[in-house]
């Protein structure tokens, strides 16, 4: 017959053998389902992106367009590249460069922001009128590639295309709606298949979206209809805001 005695704890005792290897195997179960739980939180994370937002300022030469929103199209290697165009902190560009004319030539010294083939330029010093020197680049050729209903999710370009991983979903609907306030143009990621990943938003009539027409719906699922626009190596979805709505 065994004698329980010898598994009785006494604290001036060491533990009885059985007592320890029932309490190491409960620090080595606690350890295991520790690591499982860290692993399902960082599987169920929304995906962070391939965005980058450089720390290192650079010079970008090319012709300003204000249609929909400020933007540098430059030549690179032969092939004409756009960048949407911000201030610093939460702010649109408009008023750093109110003065100069449409189809401008410009040096731009600014810090890139990319994600994808989307790229985005944040200002980091005083732009320089170059129209005198150089010949600017032509407004991009537009094709119109239909109405269409989509999927998908409102979002603010800066923090999408790279400065916060990820930029959008609830976690991040204050910030978006603090940066379409003060001027950071407005993005429709959809999630149909068959259509660009991203567009700039505006009007069905292609004119800014007022923020207050999107802000509730930001970071939501939502269906909205409207009809892609593509300008160069630009998307625009103009979008029917009379058709927003959340979807499930």
């Amino acid at each position: 017959m065994q004698d329980s005695t010898k598994d009785f704890y006494v604290g001036y005792l060491k533990l009885p053998p059985r007592l320890r290897l029932a309490i190491a195997s409960l620090v080595l179960l606690l350890f295991a389902l520790l690591a499982v739980d860290a692993w399902l939180i960082a599987k169920l994370q929304p995906n962070a992106g391939d965005g980058n937002w450089s720390e290192t300022p650079a010079e970008f030469v090319g012709t300003l367009f204000r249609d929909p929103y400020p933007s540098l199209r430059r030549m690179k290697d032969g092939k004409i590249e756009t960048y949407v165009l911000i201030s610093e902190e939460k702010r649109g560009a408009e008023a750093a460069l109110e003065k100069f004319p449409d189809g401008s030539v410009v040096k731009i010294v600014g810090f890139e922001i990319a994600r994808g083939s989307v790229g985005m330029i944040q200002l980091a010093a005083e732009t320089v009128n170059l129209s005198e020197a150089a010949s600017p680049i032509p407004a991009p050729a537009r094709e119109i590639h239909g109405r269409v209903t989509l999927e998908g999710e409102i979002v603010d370009s800066k923090c999408w295309l790279g400065v916060m991983r990820p930029g959008d979903g609830h976690i991040h609907k204050g910030c978006a709606s603090i940066c379409i306030r003060g001027g950071i143009p407005p993005m429709f990621v959809s999630r149909a298949p068959d259509t660009p990943v991203v567009m700039l938003m505006t009007q069905f009539d292609g004119t800014i979206v007022p923020p207050e027409k999107i802000l509730e719906f930001v970071a939501d699922k939502v269906s909205l209809s409207g009809l892609v626009e593509k300008r160069g190596d630009t998307y625009v979805f103009k979008a029917d805001l009379s058709t927003l709505r959340r979807s499930e």
